[in-house]
């Protein structure tokens, strides 16, 4: 019986929950997502970023499309970050920043 795992995926005020097996890779994470958004972005138009803790200067490193849950020694307590491909003119564009708002509890 493979592993299986629940990922986090947070944009903006967004969360989504992608169950995956340890086997399967960013690409097949990003297809997910992509049924999740009602296939309204393309896979190679999300970016998925995890909070970096071992390169200095950098907050977020991207994941490759090749990696697998488990090469990249990520676990149900795992929080990916996701941004959209931004498109300019003539085929032009950049990557949206990582935008989550701070939590604030209820009062």
């Amino acid at each position: 019986m493979t592993e299986t795992c629940c990922i986090k995926v947070k944009r903006q005020k967004t969360v989504i929950f992608i169950e995956a097996y340890v086997s399967d890779t960013i690409l097949t994470i990003k297809n997910k997502i992509c049924k999740a958004l009602r296939n309204e972005k393309e896979p190679s138009n999300i970016r998925l970023q995890l909070e970096s803790h071992r390169i200095p200067n950098e907050q977020y490193s991207s994941l490759d499309d090749d990696a697998t849950i488990e090469e990249l020694g990520l676990n149900s307590n795992t929080v990916l970050y996701m941004t959209f491909w931004i498109s300019k003119n003539a085929g032009t564009g950049e990557w949206e920043s990582i935008d989550i708002p701070k939590y604030e509890p209820a009062e």
